[in-house]
Formats: C-alpha cells, structure tokens, sequence
C-alpha cells in the first residue's frame, strides 16, 4: 500500500486531525500485512503441491503408457487408446488446471484480495483430473486383461 490512499498524504504531527491519522496508520502499514503473508504462503504452498503432483503425474504416466502397450497389439484386442487418453486426461486436465489456477491466484494479488481459495478449488479439481485420467488407464487396463483372457482360454 502507498501512503496516497489516505487523502492529503502523510499527516504531520502539528496537524491536529486525530482521525485522519488514524486513518494514514490503517492504510499506510506493509505491502504484505500479517494475515496477507498467511494468505500468500498458503497459496504458494497449494500450487506448489499441484506442480509436484502434476510431474509425479506425467512420469508415472509415461511410464504406465510404455509398460502397458509394450504387450498390446491387435492380435490380444488391445488398443494404446485408452491408456494414451487416461494419461492425457490426468496430465493434461491437471496442467490446464494449474496454469488458470496461476492465474486466477495472481491476479487477485493484484486486486489484493486473498487467493488461498484460488489455490485449494484448483489443487481439488487437479485431483479429479489426476482421478479421472486414472480410472479411464484403469478401465482400458482391465478391458484389455480381459479380451486377453478371454481369447486364450
């Protein structure tokens, strides 16, 4: 905050106007008072988690697609669709949400509002996303576990 949001500047002491430098001490205090460094580091911290797991994400997902098409072919009914659309979702769903969630959580900064919200709506949502990607792999793995199966017996 700067001292120009409390009308007339910096009261003086040889002024007399008790209210108004009430006023100027209320407006005129830190950029970052105490409950808006709580609000700040409670945001970071929400976004930082939704990065960690958004790469954890991408590298277990990658991993997974590798691994689970290496048996898959068409002689097994086995198609890489699903796999490849449940790690898209996951990754994909979780990225698009941390990016507006960014965002969203900057530019209240900006309006010096708090963010924190911001910040736990998009953490939640980027788990649906992760949790969605993540049923969608497991339906397309256990789709194929069972066409194979049932081929060979």
């Amino acid at each position: 905050m700067t001292w120009s949001n409390v009308p007339g500047g910096q009261p003086t002491s040889s002024s007399g106007d008790e209210q108004r430098a009430a006023a100027w001490e209320r407006g005129g205090t830190t950029l970052f008072p105490a409950g808006r460094v709580a609000d700040r580091v409670t945001t970071i911290l929400l976004l930082a988690f939704g990065a960690v797991m958004t790469v954890v994400t991408a590298v277990v997902g990658v991993v997974a697609v590798i691994s689970a098409t290496a048996t898959c072919d068409a002689a097994t009914g086995c198609s890489p669709g699903g796999y490849l659309g449940g790690t898209a979702i996951a990754v994909g769903g979780a990225f698009v949400v941390g990016v507006v969630t960014v965002v969203l959580a900057i530019g209240a900064w900006l309006r010096r509002r708090t963010s924190w919200w911001i910040a736990a709506v998009g953490f939640v949502l980027a788990v649906a996303c992760v949790t969605w990607g993540g049923v969608v792999f497991a339906q397309a793995a256990d789709h194929g576990t069972a066409s194979s199966s049932v081929g060979t017996a």
